[in-house]
C-alpha cells in the first residue's frame, strides 16, 4: 500500500509488492460539471464536437432519458466527477475499480493482453477494459459500452444547452491513472465517437485525493424508493 500522508516519498517509489506502480487506496476527486457560469467538465468543448446528424437525433431525446434517472451504473469519465470516493484493489495482472455512487465495480487487466474479438465482449454498463502500463501511468481502453451518457441532465454549459449527451455503439474511452504523489491519483480520458462526435473529446484532469478510510461505503440508488427517488439522488452530487 501507499504512505502515509504527509510523507516526501516520491509517486514513483510508491510501487505494490511485486513492482507496479501502487493505485490502491480509498480516493475522492471534486464534483464536476457545467453551467453558462463555470464549466469545469470541459463539456462546452464536448457540445460543440456533436455531429449534426446527432444533434438532430438528440432533438428527439429528452433531458429525463438520462440513464442515470433510471439508477444504471454509470461509466467513467463521468463516473470520476461525481464527487463520490472511489476504491482501487490491485493484484498482479489486474486492477479493481469500487465506485460508491451508482454502486458498482470495474475489472481491469492490466498485463498488456489487450481486447477478445468483439464477438465475445456484449455490451456492460462500464463497458470492457483493456490495460497496459507506459512508465508509471496505467492506459485502459475502454469499448463495448451500453451507449451511456457522457455528462448529466444538469450539466448545460451554455443557456442553450440541451442537457443531452448520449453516445452510439462506437464509443471507445481511453483513460489514463497516474499517482501524482502519495496522497494524489490523476485521472484523464480521452473520448472517441465516430457515430457521435466529429472528433475526440478531452476530459479535464481530476486530481483524487486520497482518504484516511480504508473501504468505500454502499450508497444505493433505487428507482422505487419513496424516500431518495433517482432524482433526489442525483441531487446529492449536483446533478
Amino acid at each position: 500500500m501507499g504512505c502515509r500522508s504527509g510523507t516526501t516519498t516520491p509517486a514513483s517509489s510508491v510501487r505494490t509488492q511485486w513492482g507496479e506502480p501502487d493505485l490502491m487506496g480509498v480516493w475522492q476527486g471534486p464534483k464536476l460539471g457545467a453551467t453558462p457560469e463555470q464549466d469545469s467538465f470541459n463539456l462546452t468543448q464536448l457540445e460543440r464536437l456533436y455531429r449534426p446528424e446527432a444533434r438532430a437525433k438528440m432533438t428527439q431525446i429528452s433531458a429525463t432519458d438520462d440513464p442515470a434517472q433510471s439508477c444504471v451504473p454509470q461509466p467513467f469519465p463521468r463516473a470520476a466527477v461525481l464527487g463520490g470516493p472511489i476504491q482501487i484493489v490491485q493484484r498482479p495482472g489486474m486492477m479493481l475499480v469500487l465506485t460508491e455512487a451508482f454502486h458498482t465495480f470495474r475489472y481491469v487487466p492490466t498485463d498488456g493482453r489487450g481486447h477478445q474479438s468483439n464477438d465475445y465482449l456484449f455490451p456492460t454498463f462500464v463497458g470492457h477494459a483493456a490495460g497496459r502500463w507506459e512508465g508509471d501511468t496505467l492506459v485502459v481502453d475502454v469499448i463495448r459500452f451500453r451507449q451511456p451518457w457522457l455528462a448529466g441532465s444538469g450539466d448545460r454549459p451554455t443557456q442553450t444547452s440541451t442537457g443531452v449527451w448520449p453516445t452510439s455503439e462506437a464509443l471507445r474511452v481511453v483513460e489514463r491513472w497516474r499517482r501524482v504523489d502519495p496522497d494524489t491519483l490523476e485521472y484523464q480520458a480521452r473520448v472517441e465517437d465516430s457515430s457521435m462526435l466529429t472528433a475526440p473529446w478531452d476530459s479535464p484532469r481530476i486530481l483524487l485525493k486520497r482518504l484516511p478510510s480504508n473501504q468505500i461505503g454502499e450508497v444505493k440508488c433505487l428507482v422505487d424508493d419513496p424516500v431518495t427517488p433517482p432524482a433526489s439522488y442525483l441531487a446529492q452530487f449536483g446533478r
